[in-house]
């Protein structure tokens, strides 16, 4: 049995007897006020109603959490809901987040956080490069823009980089720096927002978090927990959930159970980036 399968069927066993219920009160009772951020990659058509049935499990048990929301919650403004917040995050600019994932994010009322790769949303012939050969739909300029109008963009590199230790002070700043440049000629405004590629431990680096500190305010990782007042508003972690998952994974995901296996790699990630 593949690891997937095994998540999945221990989710569903878990689920049955309220265990995932359980720890999503339990969370509620020891970290409230708390924030919890999801990131998606592609939803493609096929699994947009499985997505929507993700959306009304959230609409039950989250409220929305749009830019100004998560800063004031970071800096210690009374949160007034009596539910979490939950911020919805979708990598790597694919053309799904526009034709599937925003009508749905809308109906439901969520403002998705779009953390797109520069180069791959802002096409190579207006930056006068030679066109990528690619199978994959990816966001366009235009589309980036439309998205800005009622959502959040944020930089996830310049060309969907891991910022492992290996790379030098020039591919890093071109990776950070030539990103943020890249998407505000492209709005028109100030790209604040910064997520790391990739969730293994060696994409990350010290001299990445250097240059990502220099340049954004608000910088996510991947690697499970809650948001509470006063996280380090460069270190906000994410649980990774796809558009396949069924509601017991997606329930199991954010029971809370995830963020005690990880807390050994968080801590040994939180340390090397501040």
């Amino acid at each position: 049995m593949n690891l997937n399968l095994f998540k999945r069927k221990v989710a569903a066993g878990l689920d049955v007897l309220g265990v995932n219920a359980a720890g999503f009160a339990l969370q509620k009772v020891f970290f409230s006020p708390f924030l919890r951020v999801v990131n998606y990659h592609d939803v493609p058509p096929e699994l947009a109603a499985n997505f929507e049935e993700h959306l009304k499990f959230y609409s039950k048990c989250f409220v929305n959490v749009a830019e100004g929301d998560l800063r004031g919650f970071l800096k210690g403004k009374t949160w007034p809901h009596d539910k979490p917040g939950l911020i919805l995050s979708f990598d790597d600019g694919l053309a799904s987040h526009i034709e599937t994932v925003a009508p749905l994010l809308e109906k439901y009322g969520f403002t998705g956080w779009f953390f797109v790769p520069a180069e791959r949303v802002i096409t190579r012939s207006e930056l006068g490069l030679e066109e990528e050969t690619t199978d994959e739909k990816r966001l366009t300029t235009d589309d980036v823009r439309t998205l800005d109008v009622n959502h959040v963009i944020g930089s996830h590199t310049t060309t969907h980089c891991r910022l492992s230790a290996d790379l030098d002070r020039e591919k890093l700043s071109f990776e950070i720096e030539r990103s943020k440049s890249l998407l505000e000629e492209a709005l028109g405004h100030d790209v604040r927002i910064f997520c790391w590629v990739g969730g293994e431990e060696f994409s990350y680096s010290k001299a990445a978090a250097g240059l990502i500190r220099d340049e954004y305010d608000l910088s996510f990782m991947t690697n499970n927990s809650v948001i509470r007042p006063g996280t380090n508003p460069l270190q906000i972690q994410r649980t990774n959930i796809e558009a396949e998952n069924p509601l017991s994974l997606v329930r199991f995901q954010l029971a809370g159970f995830l963020d005690i296996i990880y807390s050994p790699k968080r801590r040994r990630v939180n340390n090397l980036t501040r």
